[in-house]
């Protein structure tokens, strides 16, 4: 199974339920930095009502799922080779390689008979 087929459809999923979740939320946002660090905060509240929401949750649920499968199915591609080995198609020697010697007798001293 491709993986990248299932990233994108994630994403899709995603883009479309959050799209639909925060374009048509009233709420309010607050940042508040200070001094020391532990100090800083953030508080986000979002509403959404009516369709949107009806249509955007699952959309995130749907869109979340598939990029668990696309995650998982990216594992098991790591372990499954794809492609064959390559190898050289040259033919099985039958015979040893006494022709060798048979084909450079008397070239070598030790040949000789």
């Amino acid at each position: 199974m491709k993986s990248d087929r299932l990233v994108i459809a994630a994403v899709l999923f995603l883009a479309a339920g959050l799209g639909l979740l925060f374009g048509f939320c009233d709420g309010t946002t607050a940042l508040n930095v200070a001094y020391p660090f532990s100090r800083t905060s953030m508080h986000l509240d979002i509403t959404s009502t009516g369709i949107p929401v009806l249509a955007g949750l699952p959309l995130v649920a749907a869109g979340a799922l598939l990029l668990l499968f696309a995650f998982v199915a990216a594992i098991a591609a790591q372990f499954h080779r794809s492609e064959p080995i390559l190898t050289l198609d040259l033919p099985k020697r039958r015979e040893s390689f006494g022709e060798f010697e048979e084909s450079h007798r008397g070239t070598f001293g030790h040949f000789e008979e």
